[in-house]
């Protein structure tokens, strides 16, 4: 189209974005397109947050102390209503289709729960899927510790538990960071294969660990965790981690979006896949697993999918405006 002063005319009546997930990439997102004055719809399988509603207390994201993670999903929500956007809560993407790049400009078919939309571009911000206890042992009932002894993230929590007993469940990477910070570690495997070749067990017992295999059979405590019992012995533990993960990227797979070797998401630094108009940002794309970086991977996908649809880098719009002045 005829661009004006370098930017192309945008149709802002067209569905321009579509942003799968709601936490805080997600909303990070949102809020950047409804400032960018971009027609989006957001939508979640919950209630928005994501996985910051499971945070008892944030102490790592700059500029937010001793907050609840289901507080700052608040602070987020209502940002975002401020700005004119809403959250399209408990109706998830479950379909995701991309039609003849020569055909239709509106290429991509997204459908939820409730209806179907062509949008011109889609933002990825699911997030990850936590493997806790009852999905590992089958054994339900972390939640009840969640906060008080239970974490599913040790670059997070860990500094809560400095100088203290702690027990990891996944990841032998999570253990290793967590032994610079607590007093005693216990890792309990078998190590799951993906981190069988490069760290055996001698690998994680010569750094200090304890290594023991089995599985949990039921949490122990009152208030906090006080130990678990593990192949019918109780261990005293003041801490338990859940590091297991898994991306939850298969939806996107079929319209051909690149993983790397753990089945997350690759992007560049502009939050670009390797599918034209096809954005990520926050867990789905990968470590570290922090708010920070997932609010400011939405924020980068948005402020992308503007300037593709505005068909050029902003700062085409201050060369334009300078060979108009000089004229």
């Amino acid at each position: 189209m005829t661009g004006f002063y370098g930017l192309e005319h945008r149709d802002v009546d067209e569905l321009e974005l579509v942003i799968a997930g709601g936490g805080a990439a997600g909303l990070s997102a949102a809020l950047y397109a409804s400032l960018l004055d971009i027609n989006y719809l957001i939508f979640d399988a919950e209630d928005g947050g994501g996985l910051m509603n499971l945070a008892k207390t944030v102490e790592n994201l700059p500029g937010v102390t001793g907050r609840r993670g289901p507080e700052i999903a608040e602070s987020l929500l209502a940002q975002l209503s401020a700005a004119g956007g809403s959250l399209h809560a408990r109706e998830p993407v479950i379909d995701v289709e991309l039609g003849d790049p020569l055909g239709e400009e509106r290429r991509l078919l997204i459908r939820t729960l409730r209806s179907e939309y062509r949008p011109k571009t889609l933002i990825i911000a699911t997030g990850l899927q936590l493997m806790g206890l009852e999905q590992e042992f089958g054994v339900a009932g972390e939640r009840r510790f969640l906060g008080r002894g239970v974490s599913y993230c040790a670059e997070c929590d860990g500094p809560l538990f400095r100088g203290k007993r702690v027990m990891v469940v996944g990841s032998p990477f999570d253990a290793f960071l967590l032994k610079r910070l607590s007093n005693e570690v216990l890792y309990l495997g078998p190590v799951p294969e993906e981190y069988r070749a490069q760290v055996p067990v001698e690998i994680i017992e010569a750094n200090g660990i304890s290594c023991l295999e089995g599985r949990i059979e039921e949490l122990m405590g009152g208030d906090s965790l006080e130990a678990v019992v593990v192949n019918g012995s109780e261990i005293d533990v003041d801490g338990v981690f859940f590091t297991k993960r898994s991306s939850g990227t298969e939806l996107y797979e079929g319209i051909g979006v690149g993983l790397d070797e753990d089945g997350f998401i690759r992007i560049d630094r502009h939050g670009a896949t390797n599918v034209s108009g096809v954005f990520a940002a926050g867990d789905v794309t990968g470590e570290p697993w922090q708010i920070s970086k997932s609010i400011g991977e939405g924020a980068t996908a948005s402020l992308s999918v503007f300037k593709q649809l505005t068909g050029q880098e902003m700062r085409n719009l201050g060369w334009a405006l300078q060979d108009e002045w000089e004229r």
